[in-house]
């Protein structure tokens, strides 16, 4: 693939691009729905790009409960933190669809001098933006009621007043610290109460007073 496709490597020149190079491997690889990109435990010091699919970041507590932390179906980098650090991955990603997948090996090696400065500015860019998301995500799941966490996500998420759904019902229930049953009552009694309307893959926002606290 285009290397510039990539936010962090896109504005750099063809001389800075063929130092990186010469620093790392980029390996493309394609992954089957349910296989794992990673899990906790894992330690590599690879960055992942994905180029297209569906990913879901999450950790599993000590009662079995699944806690989706992150979920991407649009082309981004993840792992960053856990690859410049060499630590293990806290952890699982996986596959909820199939994926094709750009790794980065050996991510740390890029930063050795001589190290474009271009790519620096646009690294640390990349990663304020993923700490302000993160930071977002918090103040959805540190809602106190089930109510104002959806209200949160779906005013954190919308267009035009529609939220398109990239997630299963199961899957945003634990993104959203619940359960599935919990979530659905709660969706259908907001719709019942004219405050949104539930499409297929989509959540409109009828009445926004009624989910703004």
């Amino acid at each position: 693939m285009n290397l510039r496709e990539i936010k962090i490597f896109k504005n750099l020149t063809d001389k800075d691009l063929e130092i990186i190079k010469t620093k790392t491997q980029f390996i493309e690889k394609t992954y089957g729905k349910g296989e794992y990109v990673f899990m906790a435990g894992n330690k590599s010091g690879d960055l992942f790009y994905l180029i297209d699919g569906k990913i879901n970041v999450y950790q599993i507590d000590s009662n079995g409960k699944r806690f989706i932390f992150q979920n991407f179906d649009k082309p981004t980098l993840f792992g960053e933190v856990y690859s410049y650090l060499g630590e293990p991955f806290d952890f699982d990603s996986e596959c909820a669809s199939p994926c094709k997948i750009l790794i980065i090996k050996d991510f740390r090696k890029i930063f050795t001098k001589p190290c474009p400065e271009t790519f620096l500015r646009s690294y640390i860019n990349f990663l304020s933006k993923k700490c302000l998301a993160l930071s977002k995500k918090n103040q959805i799941t540190s809602q106190a009621s089930l109510r104002q966490k959806i209200g949160k996500y779906l005013l954190e998420n919308e267009k035009e007043g529609k939220v398109k759904l990239s997630m299963k019902r199961e899957d945003l229930a634990d993104y959203l610290s619940t359960t599935r049953p919990s979530l659905s009552r709660e969706l259908s009694k907001m719709a019942e109460e004219g405050i949104i309307k539930v499409g297929g893959d989509f959540i409109e926002i009828l009445n926004r007073e009624g989910i703004e606290f």
